[in-house]
């Protein structure tokens, strides 16, 4: 970096602590890849899912399998 106060340059050290975003900036920052066949971010590679016959369309099966047993939405 530059200070133009100053009139030097210095090295700039940078931590990126915590982040709230959606799903394409998670892919850009962390590298992530959060579409296709194991998308999930916490299932990885046991995700379920499942495509569609006549589609290319992927369908994620069993999200709701984090939720306490008596959930309403469960």
């Amino acid at each position: 970096m530059f200070d133009e106060y100053r009139n030097e340059k210095f090295k700039l050290h940078v931590i990126l602590f915590c982040t709230i975003n959606y799903f394409p900036t998670y892919e850009n920052l962390s590298g992530y890849n959060v579409k296709g066949h194991h998308a999930c971010l916490i299932c990885e590679e046991d995700t379920s899912y499942v495509q569609l016959k006549h589609e290319r369309k992927i369908v994620y099966t069993r999200h709701r399998c984090f939720l306490k047993a008596y959930h309403p939405y469960r």
